[in-house]
This record gives C-alpha cells, structure tokens and sequence, in this order.
C-alpha cells in the first residue's frame, strides 16, 4: 500500500510530512537478510529497538520485528518482505501517517531517489509530530477564546480562572496591558464556558457529538505540551491517530460560528 500527499485532510499538510519524522535508513541498526537470526536479535536488543529494517548488502528488502527473530534461523525467514509493506510518500501529511501507524508498525518513506528512511511508533515523540498536534490544538484554544469572549461576559470569564490564571491577567491589566480574560484559560475551562453560549446549545452550530470530540482532544493537551510525556508509550494509539481528524472537525465547526460572529453567514452542521 502506498499513501500518497494530502490522503488525510489536514490544514497544515504544506509544513509537517512524513520526511520529518523518519530515521534514515544509513546509519541506522539494521540487520541483514542472511545473517543468523540469534545474532541479529541480540544486536537489536542491545540497542533496545524493537524492530529494524532488513538488507541485503544496501538495500532495504523488508523490516523484522525483534521478538519475531528468535523463533527463526536466519533473518530471512521472519522478515515481512517489502512488498508486504506500506511505502508512505516522503511529502504525505503527519496526519496521514499518524492514521497508518496503528496498523502497520513499519513504515518505509519513498522519495525520488528510493527508501531513505522509515517510521516506527517511537517516532511519535519526534518534534515535528509534537509541533503539529500542539499547533492542532492551540487553534481550538484560540476559537474557544474567540467564541467566549464575544458571548460571556467578563466577570463570568475571570471568576473561572484559577488562583495562577488570576493573578497573571491582574498583573498585566494593572499594567494597562490590552488583555482578555479568556486568554488567561485553559482549555477544559474554555470548553466548559463554550458549552454555556447560545452556539453550543443552536443545533445549527453545534451538537453533543462535537462536543465529545472536544473533550476527546482535550485530554491529549498536555500529553502534547510536555516534551516529558511519551506519546508513543501511550497505550491509546489509535486516539492519537485520529486527533487530527477531531481536531480538524470542531475547528471547521468553530471557525463557523467565529465568522458568523465576524458578519458572515450562520455555520450550518450539514455542510
């Protein structure tokens, strides 16, 4: 199977692909498709991966997973061969390959010049799929704050904030800083006074599904924000696989009710 650019709808396909977060084949642990399979998975559980691509002499012919080695002889007879494999486009979307890695925990990337790299869970903790998701969901925050600042009013918003969020919207408007006190919230606070405008209660607007679908992005926040959690050790792959398309559902949603309240036309759910 071969994805191809722009597989999966993604506002910000033209800034993170695939290429960025592969490991290059050349110089990465590989094993070769002759070698004894004993050796080969000693070496790979020393360097503690759990899956390497398979050579012959330079070129990629297949990946193998560690485990898979030691019930074999040689390499060749646990390897899923390359054309059992999924071949993803060096310029498909991050949200592409996020929804692929559930299912194929191997990724070979295809460029021009052939296989310069491929793609393993680990990579989740790569810094453009962090920078991707927490872009994701940093456009959610701003329509929320957008959205609650029109439609609740200012003494509800900074009644909201906790002790910290108080005290930093004080500082800067004592300072005679332009500042909103929506700005000041974090999302589970922005979705629940989201929830008590008039748009989340239009059937027009939104709906319970869509809110659930906020709900669901909203605890992968701080997973994303902090470089210190592992996304790939999250036991809920397939939530992170489908984040993009949460994520790009309630934003098409929202950025509807925020042009609306810009002068343009109500958003409609059937659209």
């Amino acid at each position: 199977m071969v994805l191809t650019p722009g597989a999966v709808g993604d506002d910000l396909r033209d800034f993170f692909h695939a290429d960025q977060i592969a490991t290059p084949i050349e110089g990465a642990v590989t094993v070769q498709l002759t070698e004894s399979a004993r050796i080969a998975r000693q070496r790979l559980v020393d360097a503690r991966f759990d899956q390497a691509p398979v050579m012959s002499g330079r070129r990629p012919v297949g990946w193998v997973a560690t485990d898979k080695l030691k019930d074999h002889r040689i390499v060749r007879s646990a390897t899923t061969p390359l054309n059992e494999c999924t071949l993803v486009s060096a310029e498909s979307s991050i949200a592409s390959v996020l929804q692929t890695l559930p299912v194929d925990k191997f990724l070979f990337v295809v460029d021009r010049h052939g296989l310069p790299g491929f793609i393993v869970h680990s990579d989740l903790d790569r810094h453009a799929v962090r920078s991707y998701l927490y872009l994701l969901i940093a456009g959610i925050e701003m329509l929320l704050a957008e959205i609650v600042k029109y439609d609740i009013s200012d003494n509800q918003i900074i009644a909201s904030l906790r002790s910290d969020q108080r005290k930093r919207f004080e500082q800067a408007y004592t300072a005679n800083q332009e500042a909103s006190p929506a700005e000041y919230l974090y999302l589970g606070e922005l979705i629940t006074l989201f929830t008590r405008t008039r748009y989340a209660s239009d059937p027009r607007c939104w709906d319970e599904a869509l809110t659930a679908l906020l709900i669901k992005v909203k605890y992968f926040r701080n997973d994303v924000m902090h470089p210190v959690i592992s996304l790939a050790a999250s036991e809920d792959i397939d939530a992170i696989a489908n984040l993009p398309r949460w994520a790009a559902e309630v934003t098409r949603r929202l950025r509807g009710i925020v042009t609306f309240l810009s002068g343009g036309p109500p958003p409609d759910l059937n659209q």
